[in-house]
């Protein structure tokens, strides 16, 4: 069973903590539970919370395994620069708290000290069980103890933000998150911890060799599938960082743009309109100047020499008739027309005007009167001479160009010149507009910026990107491993006698997960029940829902109505998915009868009166014997610290003292005068 509770709490020359600054809890008395630590914005209360977790697990805080560059460069940045003008290089959290293990409570104290020495950080950490100082191998074997007894993740999962609940909430994540603390505070993941080691033990050297050759392959597929495992988890927790910051960035670019537009800069939308603008009038001239050069190449020789076009197409006319009328000459003058007259001479007698016989110099006159009848008028057919020779296509283009030098008149041009000048003035009033605002030495930081967060925006895009095809990869190789792994246990079970130590371990295994199995479905009963019992006694709405199930496989939450129709996570309004995740909470530490430090921020942000007065009467009593609440005093105005007070164990006021750049603490609220 878990039962924490944090006693004490000093930090020292940290962030904005300057000097000693000491928090002691009490102990639970009667009905009061609760510490409320009050504080306008930038008073501390964030620091406070960071400093909690950052003395209890060190570098796990950020989710490093140890101490390193990034770490230190953190508690650097994190020193007090109060302290530092002063020549004060020191900065140090001690907490204090209690742990309730196999029955007996144990007390520790965790010192951790930082010393910038040279521009570098060291650090010394102290820890203590009772009076006694650990040593490095039981310091060792504590850090293995706490994360195993209360892991980073856990705590995460009890600490409450009402202003970021429900994105929490939302992320795909959430339900591996419910799962693992489900876990952990049923104690069930040691059932996961046993397979593992029994794994570990078949894989070992001596071991692994007296195996059969189907039992060698069976572990190594059981092996490769845990590693496999362990991949997709960590794709998919890098997936979700990335996206965590990928909101960060397109928040920081949002907040970006809303700076750059309030010191009169145009808005990046409006930049993206004038430059797609610029670059659309840009290619409009490209276009109306590669006409122009058309023109000026192909048409504008030929307009200029217009009369030498038409004397080309009238020779080529003149050519063509020419042809013809040579053609018709060669085939009718030559053989076919005499021959005719020929032939008719012996049916019709042709005399001349003396009655001679001139059938011959008939023919001959008929001829010559023809073809001179035919010849192509105003042609000398005696000078002419054949130039060009061009072929039907060529003729074609020839009268086709002709036609345009003719319907050219000049206008067209200096159309396309006069939008030409036209676009060019609006693009330099456009990209003059854009340089207004670069020229402006704040605007231009704020560019800078914003042109960095869209940089890194990007990239964390393509990091997105990358690492979700890797995750598919991932999770079909596991498919196929899956696969193995059936196959190798028939092959095994066919080849296997009973009693070695390899089914002896398969049936431990499946012992283990069927019991798990049975537990987690118990387990996950009562917490449905408790939830349902604290959600609609929290809700508004009365009897809101009229079931609450758990997936056991997957953890998926399926929420009915007093309907019977469905509730999505998404659905909720944003105070009611803080009575949501509160109310899951609960129902957790309730059904584990685990006790973990409660940490509330931002509590009655985005609650309505009923709904706060709910929390107030029928779930903060009930809720931990530790709740930590941090507000403000709008939050938690007199109204609400008067309806508390009864469950107060111990109450603070943070307020950041500008003349000595001190956090003053005090022992009352903002409606509780100091009591001497």
């Amino acid at each position: 069973m878990k039962n924490m509770q944090i006693n004490k709490l000093v930090i020292n020359n940290f962030g904005i903590y300057y000097g000693r600054n000491e928090f002691s809890f009490g102990s639970k008395k009667g009905r009061s539970n609760i510490i409320l630590i009050g504080g306008e914005n930038g008073s501390g209360k964030t620091t406070f919370l960071s400093a909690i977790k950052l003395a209890i697990y060190g570098p796990l805080f950020l989710g490093y395994k140890s101490v390193n560059t990034k770490y230190m460069d953190y508690i650097k940045d994190k020193i007090n620069l109060y302290a530092l003008a002063e020549g004060t290089n020191e900065a140090s959290i001690e907490i204090q708290f209690t742990i309730r293990n196999h029955g007996e409570t144990e007390h520790y104290k965790i010192i951790r000290q930082w010393k910038l020495i040279n521009e570098s950080v060291k650090e010394y950490a102290q820890i203590f069980k009772g009076d006694l100082i650990l040593n490095e191998r039981e310091t060792e074997e504590f850090y293995h103890f706490l994360r195993r007894y209360l892991p980073p993740s856990l705590f995460d999962f009890f600490f409450f933000d009402g202003e970021k609940v429900q994105q929490y909430v939302l992320d795909p994540r959430f339900e591996s998150n419910v799962k693992e603390a489900f876990m952990t505070l049923f104690n069930l993941d040691l059932f996961d911890i046993l397979k593992e080691d029994l794994l570990k033990y078949l894989k070992q050297e001596n071991v692994f060799a007296n195996l059969t050759e189907e039992q060698r392959q069976y572990t190594q597929i059981e092996h490769d599938l845990r590693n496999q495992e362990n991949v997709i988890n960590r794709l998919e927790t890098r997936i979700a960082e990335l996206k965590e910051k990928l909101k960060d960035t397109q928040v920081k670019i949002q907040e970006l743009e809303r700076e750059f537009s309030n010191q009169g800069g145009i808005m990046a939308r409006e930049r993206e309109e004038l430059n797609n603008k610029i670059f659309a009038m840009e290619q409009e001239k490209k276009q109306i100047s590669e006409k122009i050069k058309e023109i000026a190449a192909n048409l504008l020789p030929f307009v200029i020499t217009q009369k030498l076009v038409q004397k080309v197409v009238i020779q080529i006319e003149n050519e063509e008739r020419v042809q013809r009328y040579k053609t018709l000459k060669e085939e009718l003058g030559n053989e076919t027309l005499p021959h005719v007259l020929k032939s008719l001479s012996h049916k019709f007698h042709i005399t001349d005007q003396s009655g001679n016989e001139a059938t011959s110099s008939f023919i001959t006159e008929i001829n010559k009167r023809l073809f001179d009848l035919l010849k192509p008028i105003g042609v000398n057919l005696d000078k002419f001479k054949i130039i060009h020779e061009m072929t039907k296509e060529q003729k074609h283009a020839m009268h086709e160009l002709f036609k345009q030098v003719q319907k050219f008149n000049g206008k067209e041009i200096n159309n396309y010149f006069a939008r030409m000048d036209q676009l060019t003035n609006e693009i330099y009033n456009a990209k003059k507009q854009i340089e207004h605002n670069l020229k402006d030495d704040v605007l231009k930081d704020i560019v800078n910026r914003l042109n960095e967060q869209t940089r890194i925006h990007e990239q964390i895009k393509y990091e997105i990107e990358a690492n979700e095809a890797k995750l598919v990869e991932a999770r079909k190789f596991y498919n196929e491993l899956m696969v193995q792994k059936e196959k190798a246990a028939k092959r095994v079970y066919q080849a296997q006698k009973d009693g070695n130590i390899f089914e002896l371990c398969q049936k431990l295994n499946r012992v283990l997960s069927k019991y798990q199995e049975i537990q987690i479905n118990k387990y996950l009963g009562t917490v449905e029940t408790y939830f349902l019992q604290m959600f609609n006694s929290l809700m508004r709405k009365g009897q809101f829902l009229n079931s609450f199930k758990i997936d056991p496989y997957t953890f998926e939450l399926t929420m009915l109505n007093h309907a019977n129709s469905p509730v999505f996570k998404h659905s909720l309004s944003a105070g009611e998915t803080q009575i949501f995740f509160l109310s899951l909470l609960w129902a957790l530490l309730k059904a584990s009868k685990q006790q973990i430090p409660l940490v509330l921020d931002t509590l009655f942000g985005r609650l309505d009166h009923t709904h706060k007065e709910n929390l107030i009467k029928k779930y903060l009593p009930v809720a931990g014997e530790q709740i930590i609440i941090l507000s403000t005093n709008t939050e938690i105005d007199e109204h609400y610290y008067n309806k508390i007070k009864p469950y107060i164990q111990q109450e603070f006021l943070l307020s950041f003292n500008r003349d000595t750049n001190r956090v003053d603490i005090s022992n009352n609220y903002f409606f509780q005068k100091v009591m001497n």
